[in-house]
């Protein structure tokens, strides 16, 4: 039986990674909201935006002098209206190259039918 690999990291609640967050230097100004934050967006989620605001070595996870939590929020939601954006944009690309899939074979062969036929 395979054995499964030993995790180093023990769970944290909200409150708990909010205390390591201070700990490490960000500017936490609302905490109850943070928390909020945490809960329903999740500290890993919201760690990738965490990553530019830290010191070199990165490897020490302490934050720029002043980062701030709105800062990360920001930068979540900033990425999360530039993903909506694209996908609208992917969308119309999609459909123009669905459409040029379906409709160029009847163009050519005159056979509606032309992806069933054998």
């Amino acid at each position: 039986m395979e054995r499964l690999p030993h995790f180093m990291k023990h769970y944290m609640t909200e409150a708990d990674l909010m205390a390591l967050l201070k700990s490490r230097g960000l500017v936490i100004s609302d905490e109850a909201k943070a928390v909020r934050y945490l809960e329903s967006i999740g500290y890993y989620r919201l760690s990738a935006y965490m990553y530019p605001f830290l010191k070199v070595p990165k490897d020490t996870h302490q934050y720029k002098d002043g980062t701030t939590f709105q800062q990360v929020l920001n930068l979540y939601r900033f990425d999360k209206k530039l993903r909506m954006l694209l996908l609208n944009e992917i969308e119309k690309v999609e459909i123009a190259i669905r459409r040029a899939i379906m409709n160029i074979p009847v163009q050519m062969t005159g056979d509606i039918y032309w992806l069933t036929n054998s």
